[in-house]
């Protein structure tokens, strides 16, 4: 008995004598047609676990038990027709044929010759990497990346490469064109047909419904009565492909001559276990008597959820033949998976418990309304402009970058823009980038927390994306929740880059995110001339002045008030960095002009940029001197100087500071300088710095930010920074110098010529206070309180003993917010700021080794005379430290 003649009883019913005694030509021929491809199909699908080892079985084992399954399932009174039985056959032989490299060979090319290759190889690179891949490396990737990158695509694209595979050929090696299915006259009726049945096991049922609605009429040879329900036979080959999870797939011979990863182990154990289901009471019931012990725990854990899902292919398969007047199956659900403790009794936990302790959100529109919104961002609604304004930029980076991967240029923009009608103020913004499909729009968009840029149904509508040299400032996936900040009514407006101007979708929010929103094909007044997405947003009434401003809050640590200032001055302030050219109207969108022009902020004029960092509507309303503000401003872009990094690319634009007005923004909760992600500004700056420098995001609320600079750039600027101040001489402010100096020496620059040591003999550089140190057998360091005398409101240094050296010993890190551990110093000199480069002027003059601890000193207080002042001796506590007690 042949493999075909084998096969279960819905293919011999399907074949059966008295149903088609008087067809029986055609009917052996279908058989003999199946036949002959069934033995051309298990000699490619051997090859899948060549590809593919750590996957279960999918040779012809596999396929031979779709037939049981199917059988199963459908029921002993189901009968299908010849060719029905034939279809159904040859679609269960093709649907996994593609998990190989060979398959792909015999459907016109290599894996690798994929359109999606550069993509699917780009993404494994950008997970190696931590960035996106250059073009060298994406021309000669290791070897271990690119074979990740195939095996992601031959299960990524299987489905729609069997959907070809009935029509294929190769050629013999007597140079004779051979084929899945022999029989060129039943391959011409059914093979296209064939093709999308197999490959419908991975479409969602909309789509199955919409292809494979209709039955199929006959071609000439065979009798008008054996129509194609491709609906029936479609859903059978999903839920049994579903459904095929026994110890039939997972042979444990196999698991133990495989080197299985481990994210596979659990898979081919929870497989190995589970016996063939049975039918009973509509339901499949599926057993593992041997049971789970508890080191097995996640095996069972899979099992379950595995089972669940056959229970919700099986429950809409017969959903969906019901509504479409088709026969029910005979199995409509899995038994026993209603809960934990219900499948506890088909598959034993041995010495454990099955808690579902599943993580749950219940109220899902509460969640987004709170972290997606002030929960995450605080008060400041300018954050939410912000978020949609970098999403407009990464969609216009992302379309710049891949017309650049496919040989062309494209410059993008974004216009933001305030329009009044009946219903009040709208702030509109439109930029020209890749669009959505409304397939995005109404998923991946509103999918909280899932960055879509590089998801899968962005990069399948747009491909090379993955590839190209696009990096996206949006990671988390919550920033366009944070548009409901603003207002509750909100209109996107979006065409894709393939799409034309009919293919324009709104997604319309009426009432946040209480009320679900509605997706709608634009009208033809809305449809969109060009790609790209516009955002609307209804303000509400609290974000506008009785001028027609908007309001917005500056906020420090003793005080709050809220100020107006126009769309333009906010607009710079939260996106310093502009990486796409800005175009701004206060009136409507024909009132619109440029604002800001792509990466400007490196060659504007500086006092134009230090304006733009602190922020015109900042510095108007914070009571600081506006002419001191002004000379401040002018005197330290005159200083500004371009960071690079190691290939000479600019990462940063910015002056040391040398004068203390700092402090005064301080209390405005104001700094002079910002670390932007992308394009945006955060609130991270770094001290002693005026200026902007590029980072990425530390945080999803993006108000923190690690500057992409390292520790050789900053320490290079520096340089020529420092050679410019002006050491203190007894008229320039102390605290300045220090804070200056440490600041300097957390970013790993040379302190240079800066004079920030105080001694009897003066201040002293840092090469000099190692000469000091070098000439004395004990020195002692004074505690900041004592190295003053209060006279009325004035604090007046002391003349300290000639072995005495005062310093501030506190420390303050190089970034505000949350980052601490940049640059990451590597030398003992630049780690724990002004105490730190003490601690090392001390080695180098006394040659003491690394491993001398002079942590000991700062704690072992000591009281004693540390100088004097109009004649009188100062008393107070300083740190101790011998030569003699290091040798």
């Amino acid at each position: 008995m042949d493999a075909v003649e084998a096969k279960p009883g819905l293919w011999k019913r399907s074949l059966g004598p008295d149903a088609h005694v008087t067809h029986a030509s055609t009917r052996d021929r279908f058989r003999q047609a199946l036949a002959d491809m069934n033995k051309r199909a298990s000699e490619l699908a051997g090859e899948i676990s060549r590809d593919l080892p750590e996957f279960t079985q999918h040779d012809i084992s596999h396929l031979d038990a779709l037939w049981e399954l199917a059988d199963l399932i459908a029921g002993p009174d189901a009968v299908l027709n010849p060719a029905e039985g034939f279809v159904l056959g040859a679609s269960i032989l093709t649907h996994d044929l593609a998990m190989s490299r060979s398959s792909h060979l015999l459907a016109g090319g290599g894996i690798r010759a994929r359109v999606e290759w550069p993509d699917a190889l780009a993404a494994e690179l950008r997970r190696h990497l931590g960035r996106a891949p250059y073009p060298a490396e994406l021309a000669a990737p290791a070897e271990e990346i690119a074979t990740r990158a195939e095996k992601f695509l031959l299960r990524d694209l299987h489905a729609s490469i069997a959907e070809i595979l009935p029509t294929s050929s190769w050629t013999t090696q007597d140079n004779a064109t051979a084929y899945l299915i022999a029989d060129a006259e039943i391959r011409s009726a059914y093979g296209r047909l064939i093709g999308a049945v197999a490959a419908s096991h991975h479409w969602d049922y909309d789509r199955v419904v919409d292809s494979l609605g209709s039955p199929v009429g006959v071609p000439g040879f065979a009798p008008v009565n054996w129509t194609v329900d491709t609906l029936l036979l479609a859903s059978l080959l999903r839920t049994a492909d579903a459904a095929h999870l026994d110890s039939s797939r997972a042979p444990d011979l196999l698991a133990a001559v495989r080197d299985l990863p481990e994210e596979s182990k659990n898979h081919w154990l929870f497989q190995s276990r589970l016996q063939r289901p049975y039918l009973k009471n509509d339901r499949l019931v599926f057993t593992a008597s041997q049971g789970f012990g508890r080191e097995e725990m996640n095996a069972w854990w899979l099992a379950y959820d595995a089972l669940r899902v056959v229970d919700d292919e099986l429950r809409n398969a017969d959903s969906v033949l019901v509504e479409n007047g088709r026969p029910r199956l005979a199995a409509r659900g899995v038994s026993n998976v209603d809960s934990p403790k219900s499948f506890r009794d088909v598959s034993p936990c041995r010495d454990w418990e099955p808690v579902g302790a599943e993580i749950a959100v219940n109220d899902v529109a509460g969640l987004v309304e709170r972290l997606g919104g002030r929960e995450l961002y605080g008060s400041d609604w300018t954050v939410a402009l912000r978020e949609i304004v970098v999403n407009s930029c990464d969609a216009v980076k992302a379309r710049e970058a891949l017309a650049e991967y496919r040989g062309r240029r494209f410059y993008g923009s974004l216009s933001v823009w305030l329009e009044q009608d009946d219903g009040g103020i709208w702030l509109v913004c439109s930029d020209n980038g890749i669009g959505m499909s409304p397939s995005v729009m109404g998923h991946q968009l509103l999918d909280f927390g899932c960055s879509s840029w590089l998801a899968p149904a962005v990069t399948r509508d747009n491909p090379g994306l993955v590839a190209s040299r696009f990096n996206p400032t949006g990671r988390f996936g919550i920033g366009f929740f944070s548009v409901f900040m603003m207002g509750d009514q909100v209109q996107v407006i979006s065409r894709s880059q393939k799409g034309a101007p009919a293919d324009t979708w709104i997604l319309e929010f009426g009432h946040g995110v209480s009320v679900r929103p509605c997706l709608r094909r634009a009208a033809p007044s809305e449809e969109l001339d060009d790609p790209g997405t516009t955002v609307k947003v209804l303000l509400n009434d609290t974000l506008i002045s009785s001028e027609l401003e908007l309001v917005v809050r500056i906020s420090s640590d003793s005080m709050s008030l809220a100020v107006p200032a126009s769309l333009a001055r906010i607009l710079e302030y939260i996106l310093p960095a502009p990486e796409i050219d800005v175009y701004f109207g206060s009136n409507g969108p024909s009132s619109i002009e440029r604002l800001m022009s792509k990466d400007d902020w490196l060659t504007i004029d500086g006092a134009v940029l230090l304006n733009r960092v602190m922020g015109h509507h900042i510095l108007a309303n914070s009571g600081l001197d506006r002419e001191g503000v002004e000379e401040w401003v002018a005197h330290h872009a005159a200083r500004m100087q371009l960071v690079r990094d190691a290939d000479g690319r600019p990462i940063g634009r910015a002056a040391l500071i040398d004068s203390v007005l700092s402090r005064e923004l301080d209390r405005w909760g104001q700094n002079s300088s910002t670390v932007t992600a992308g394009p945006a500004r955060t609130r991270t700056a770094i001290h002693g710095t005026a200026g902007l420098f590029v980072g990425i995001p530390e945080r999803a609320a993006r108000d923190s930010a690690r500057p992409i600079a390292d520790r050789e750039s900053i320490a290079a600027w520096i340089g020529p920074q420092v050679d410019q101040l002006v050491s203190p001489s007894g008229a320039v402010d102390e605290q300045w110098v220090e804070d200056i100096a440490g600041a300097i020496i957390e970013l790993g620059g040379s302190t240079g010529a800066l004079e920030f040591w105080k001694t009897k003999e003066g201040w002293l550089t840092q090469s000099e206070l190692i000469d000091w140190i070098s000439r004395r057998d004990c020195i002692y360091v004074v505690h900041p309180v004592y190295a003053h005398a209060r006279v009325g409101t004035r604090d007046i240094s002391v003349e300290l003993i000639d072995d005495a050296v005062y310093f501030e010993t506190g420390r303050r890190r190089a970034l505000t917010g949350h980052v601490t551990d940049w640059p990451l110093p590597e030398s003992k000199f630049y780690s724990g700021g002004i105490p730190g480069a003490f601690g090392a002027a001390i080695r180098e003059a006394w040659s003491l080794p690394d491993t001398v601890d002079l942590e000991s000193c700062w704690v072992r207080d000591d009281t004693r005379k540390v100088g004097s002042y109009q004649g009188e001796d100062i008393q107070g506590d300083v740190a101790e430290f011998k030569r003699s007690e290091f040798l």
